[in-house]
């Protein structure tokens, strides 16, 4: 799973906090440099408490977990977010998301967290004079701290913490927090072509030449996970990283020194069947796989 997804984000409750499995998947994905998120939910009950368990993320993962959004209220009190560095409020008392300015009450808060997330983010910044500039008053710019930011995660030494809530018994509505977390993804996320590719082996064994993330290269593809079902057959998921994956084509189907991963070496063709892409349970025909796609 870990070789075909491009980032991770992990979700930690606001009320229960981390548990074990999450610093063991944690763990794993440090081993590979797996650029990672932290989204923290249900921040609108009454026994979720934000910074504690930002606090205990820090304790458990390292001082680069660092919010960028807070919320703005607690509990029943809860009526959206502020952004870290945009120094905006997103309101979400009327049912749809308002920006606004932040009260009064916020300003000392704003201000010392989000020193705290430029410092972070420059850090990792190509722009080796960035922090110079800022430790001096420069007032840098969003869009070159956004840009920065992506170039943070993408080295998986930075990870970045929202906050969510969503409709349920005690808390009727609105959702607060999913545009914010889909901006991240969209934003600061690495694309396929920043991420890298695992180390290939050739059809024979051996090490094969450098790969790059190009529909238009030879088609290098991983099979993650093969299921049965009892309508369609058998289906696998497939995450290309080379070239184009096509319906109805035949492919060569290559495996060898996975023993220690249950697998017996092999070397077959074997013909694709139709294409298509999950959404949900319904699977949507599509006609190609393209490099980066799952």
């Amino acid at each position: 799973g870990l070789r075909a997804a491009d980032a991770a984000l992990f979700v930690i409750s606001a009320v229960d906090g981390i548990d074990g499995l999450t610093r063991m998947i944690w763990e794993e994905c440090a081993r590979v440099q797996m650029p990672r998120a932290v989204v923290i939910t249900k921040i609108d009950q009454n026994r979720g408490d934000f910074d504690d368990v930002v606090m205990s993320c820090q304790d458990a993962f390292g001082e680069g977990v660092l919010p960028c959004y807070f919320p703005m209220g607690s509990g029943d009190g809860l009526s959206g977010l502020i952004g870290l560095l945009t120094q905006r409020c997103m309101d979400y008392s009327t049912g749809a998301r308002v920006e606004c300015e932040p009260q009064p009450e916020y300003v000392d808060q704003i201000a010392e967290m989000r020193g705290a997330l430029i410092e972070g983010i420059i850090q990792e910044s190509e722009d080796e004079t960035l922090m110079d500039r800022y430790l001096a008053g420069e007032d840098i710019p969003v869009k070159s701290l956004i840009e920065d930011l992506e170039t943070a995660v993408a080295r998986g030494s930075f990870f970045p913490v929202l906050a969510t809530s969503v409709p349920h018994g005690d808390h009727p509505g609105p959702v607060i927090g999913m545009l914010e977390l889909l901006e991240l993804i969209t934003e600061a996320f690495p694309s396929p072509l920043e991420h890298g590719i695992p180390a290939v082996t050739g059809v024979h064994g051996g090490a094969s030449k450098e790969i790059e993330c190009d529909p238009d290269g030879p088609l290098v593809a991983e099979v993650v996970k093969t299921t049965s079902d009892p309508y369609v057959g058998r289906i696998s998921l497939v995450r290309v990283f080379s070239g184009t994956l096509r319906p109805d084509s035949t492919v060569h189907v290559s495996g060898h020194g996975l023993e220690d991963r249950g697998h017996e070496d092999h070397d077959v063709d074997e013909r694709v069947g139709a294409l298509t892409s999950p959404l949900g349970k319904t699977q949507r025909i599509v006609n190609a796989c393209v490099a980066g796609d799952i």
